[in-house]
């Protein structure tokens, strides 16, 4: 290794260093390339189509410019597959991404403050902390409780069963019991495994005609696994299954898990947001006594992807399950909470930022606005829809979720009003298995979906209908 080659490597590297004016060039270009793509929003297909002839994404050994970089990336990403920012995508559980959070992404990325310590940078653990304390607050949650900004729901939830899980020595997991319905997300088995409870027993409890858990199925379950020898350890609710938006019995479940001394955990990735709205907070009374409970701010707060969040009850079991300590880390201890205390993650993304620009600039009255939006506009699809010959509706919707199919036993001309549904593409659906039975899926949540889309959608759903 020879010093002769400094100056010419250090030429090289300088380029990394954008100046002032070279930077604001640069952000110009990407002002002009995202700013372009939100002017198609409004028009474009909520589904692009499959990925024929997309071309593969490059990595050349030499610099190129940023202009070219961003074409490649629009021809390699936004092309092909759903387009979740419109307004017309009804599919999965939508979000949206509002402007100002990824706003935040970018100041977030160039200052690259570092959010995991409390001292490494107190402001931005403060930001990250305060959106804590407002989720915890709005959730009804006691001062006691804590929680942590994570990646999405998966992260958020095996973060929940960790703390669950060391409630108990390790000898007894074996015994513990986890109780949830048929209905219960993915990422609870595996949050289960990735915490070393894959062998944990399992039940499932039953539903009602609405697919909302059944606490005296529970209850038997419960007696019968104690009189076996088991332990009965978690119940794992619902506030919004991604199917049809069934909402379990969230305040009787906490009064039997209480008295049981179950560990309650709720799902509220997609409906814990609507709590916030007043017929929200009348259908999940009860979401404050959980234990652990899962938010997904990239749904119901309208963030990009990348911003779950969880809140413990237990905020000093919370920190045992997560601190850690180290030499290395003497010098940023500190008596004010740090974020990595209380997640999986030591180096992390400032999350925060995006959520707390969103509710700063836009105030929590207008966030609530469209949340209630969203459940009337999810009554009026099942209105629209119910009127269409043909067609059979499910149960008025819980959340901001209904369901429909063709009315007939066979599934064949429902997976064919889908396909049809998405090779014109104006709207974008999701399907299910209901009974065994296909289901298309309408989920309002995208903060972009208006009266106007839903009624397209209704409109579509017609015209495919009568085309086949």
């Amino acid at each position: 290794m020879s010093a002769d080659r400094l100056p010419a490597l250090e030429a090289e590297a300088r380029q990394l260093e954008w100046s002032g004016e070279e930077l604001r060039e640069r952000l110009a270009e990407a002002q002009a390339f995202v700013a372009g793509f939100l002017d198609g929003v409004a028009t474009d297909p909520a589904w692009l189509g499959p990925p024929d002839g997309v071309p593969e994404p490059t990595l050349p050994e030499r610099p190129a410019s940023l202009a070219a970089a961003l074409e490649e990336l629009r021809q390699v990403a936004l092309t092909a597959g759903v387009n979740p920012v419109s307004g017309r995508f009804f599919g999965y559980v939508p979000g949206g991404a509002v402007p100002t959070a990824a706003i935040g992404d970018l100041v977030a990325g160039i200052t690259n403050r570092y959010a995991g310590v409390y001292l490494a940078s107190p402001g931005a653990a403060a930001i990250e902390n305060l959106v804590v304390r407002r989720l915890r607050d709005l959730m009804g949650f006691p001062e006691g409780a804590w929680g942590t900004l994570q990646s999405g729901g998966s992260l958020a939830t095996l973060t929940a069963l960790v703390a669950a899980r060391d409630t108990r020595q390790m000898a007894r997991w074996g015994r513990g019991v986890v109780y949830s319905t048929a209905e219960a997300h993915g990422c609870v088995p595996k949050a289960l495994a990735l915490a070393g409870l894959a062998a944990t027993p399992r039940r499932v409890v039953a539903t009602d005609g609405r697919r909302r858990l059944l606490p005296a199925d529970l209850r038997r379950q419960l007696a019968e696994d104690r009189a076996a020898g088991l332990e009965p350890w978690i119940v794992v609710a619902s506030a919004g299954t991604v199917n049809t938006g069934a909402v379990d019995p969230l305040e009787e479940l906490a009064d039997l898990c209480a008295a049981e001394g179950l560990w309650l955990h709720i799902d509220g990735a997609y409906g814990g947001m609507f709590a916030v709205t007043e017929p929200g907070r009348q259908l999940l009374r009860g979401i404050e006594r959980a234990d652990s409970l899962v938010l997904d701010p990239h749904k119901g707060l309208f963030q990009r992807y990348g911003c779950g969040a969880v809140l413990v009850r237990d905020r000093q079991l919370l920190r045992r399950s997560m601190a850690i300590s180290g030499d290395y880390l003497a010098d940023v201890e500190s008596d004010v909470p740090s974020p990595a205390d209380y997640s999986p993650e030591l180096t992390r993304h400032f999350r925060g930022l995006g959520l707390w620009l969103t509710l700063r600039v836009h105030g929590l009255a207008r966030i609530r606005a469209a949340l209630e939006e969203k459940l009337l506009l999810a009554h009026r699809a099942h209105a629209l829809l119910s009127r269409v010959p043909g067609l059979q509706v499910g149960e008025p919707p819980q959340l901001s979720t209904c369901v429909f199919r063709v009315d007939c036993p066979d599934d064949g001309p429902t997976r064919a009003l889908l396909d049809r549904l998405l090779e014109e593409g104006r709207v974008h659906l999701s399907s299910t298995r209901l009974d065994g039975q296909l289901w298309l899926r309408v989920c309002v949540l995208c903060f972009r979906s208006h009266l106007e889309h839903v009624e397209v959608l209704a409109e579509e759903v017609e015209a495919a209908l009568q085309a086949g």
